[in-house]
């Protein structure tokens, strides 16, 4: 499949660069997706037949949610990510698995683009939340666009999570085009979701990392 651009976002292209959607790629190839990527991936297609189903893969990366998803059996993806690094690199991983044909590639914010995009079953944000200060238009467009179940990893809401996101963007991000790491509350989170109609059906924790599955509570009665 093609795809459609709108316009990259400045921070993401600087902090999400050539060098480090590389250095994604090769983690992917040669020791797999990360612990609460691959939770992401389990979470939102348990006990659920995901033939047929689409995907809309948010900040996406070098592509391991939707791609993992596609051989599950879900028939398309959309990925769309603010950094056109990530994309090619998406991209490209999805040429090398025989998926090409079946993931369109959006470059933009979703917030801005999400009216260009059709629904889609499965919805995911893996560690997206974190790099958006407007988490009120994020959830809303990711929710509005989510027929099924809409999946999400954020950083845990603890000081320690939050000291070493400040130190983070006082030193290795003091640069890099107002990109910011950030803390979200759990609470307001789950508070904005129910509010757009879903029920919380899966979470789990690591030491740094929630990983959370919501489902259309239409679906649920």
């Amino acid at each position: 499949m093609g795809g459609c651009c709108g316009e990259a976002i400045p921070s993401c292209e600087v902090v999400f660069d050539e060098r480090t959607a590389a250095d994604d790629l090769r983690a992917l190839r040669t020791k797999g997706a990360p612990w609460a990527t691959r939770e992401l991936i389990a979470q939102v297609s348990a006990e659920i037949d995901a033939s047929g189903l689409t995907v809309l893969d948010v900040g996406a990366g070098v592509g391991a949610v939707h791609l993992s998803l596609l051989e599950r059996g879900a028939a398309r993806a959309v990925d769309v990510d603010g950094s056109s690094a990530y994309l090619a690199a998406a991209r490209e991983e999805a040429g090398r698995r025989g998926l090409g044909d079946r993931v369109e590639h959006v470059l933009g914010d979703l917030t801005a683009v999400g009216a260009t995009l059709a629904p889609a079953d499965l919805v995911t944000l893996d560690r997206v939340v974190c790099c958006y200060g407007d988490l009120d238009g994020l959830l809303a467009t990711a929710s509005a666009l989510a027929r099924r179940r809409l999946g999400l990893v954020y950083p845990k809401d603890t000081w320690w999570v939050r000291t070493g996101a400040a130190v983070a963007n006082a030193v290795a991000f003091r640069r890099c085009a107002g990109y910011r790491m950030r803390i979200h509350r759990r609470e307001l989170i789950e508070e904005r979701l129910a509010a757009a109609g879903f029920r919380q059906r899966s979470a789990r924790e690591g030491r740094l990392w929630r990983v959370e599955t919501w489902e259309r509570a239409a679906l649920l009665s």
